[in-house]
């Protein structure tokens, strides 16, 4: 079992996945008919309208890394000490340094985008992020249903838990996915919590995304925030 070494972890190179390696994983992937969670009653709400993200509200995912880290290397020396005193315990799989990279790989490519249109009405709530696909929900169960589909891509579900929206993949060999939205009650901030996970992990990537309202019409600037080169910003201009 190898303990994981925070300094490894952030003197490896890039961890931006190629858009080739992600469909790879995307299309190898199995269908199950597994639920990951169960929904409360439904009490929808607006979400429309054009949303950026915030980055100095958002979590950074270096920052994540490394308390998964700290927590993966704790546990070990615990179970080295138990192991030494021949103490009976209960363990857990831990994840190795492979592991956890490729969670955060795959955790920024899908947290990348920065801008976010959402579309709703009665039947239907449509999210659209810049360079990715978008994520669409028909509510046709009417409130207090949910949506469930199984593709190639794998099992999908979507509904409204209590005033929360949430989107849930579960992919092959166990890989989950989910996105949960809610707004302020100021209805000026959205908040997107995104959780990487694996079945046979307790060590999950939460991250958490703020985004508020913008004019698409108006000029600004166009910021990412990547592992290995922090927030880079560009001029975004109007297309002619």
């Amino acid at each position: 079992m190898s303990v994981v070494d925070c300094h490894v972890l952030f003197g490896c190179r890039s961890l931006v996945i190629s858009g080739v390696a992600l469909l790879l994983l995307l299309n190898g992937c199995a269908a199950t008919d597994e639920t990951i969670t169960e929904l409360r009653p439904a009490t929808p709400q607006s979400l429309a309208g054009f949303w950026e993200v915030d980055y100095s509200r958002s979590d950074n995912l270096n920052e994540q890394l490394s308390t998964i880290a700290r927590r993966v290397q704790r546990e070990a020396a615990r179970l080295a000490r138990a192991a030494e005193d021949v103490r009976p315990f209960v363990a857990s799989a831990l994840p190795n340094s492979n592991e956890l990279v490729t969670l955060a790989r795959l955790t920024e490519v899908i947290t990348e985008p920065t801008l976010l249109e959402i579309y709703q009405d009665d039947s239907r709530v449509r999210i659209k992020r810049d360079n990715s696909f978008a994520l669409d929900c028909a509510v046709s169960h009417g409130t207090t249903g949910f949506s469930q589909t199984v593709d190639v891509v794998g099992a999908q579900r979507c509904g409204w838990d209590a005033d929360q929206l949430l989107f849930e993949l579960q992919l092959f060999e166990g890989l989950e996915v989910s996105h949960r939205f809610s707004v302020s009650q100021s209805r000026d901030t959205l908040l997107m919590t995104t959780v990487v996970a694996t079945g046979s992990s307790a060590y999950p990537f939460r991250f958490n995304q703020y985004f508020t309202r913008y004019d698409p019409g108006e000029l600004g600037y166009r910021c990412e925030r990547t592992l290995t080169r922090g927030t880079v910003c560009t001029t975004q201009k109007e297309s002619p």
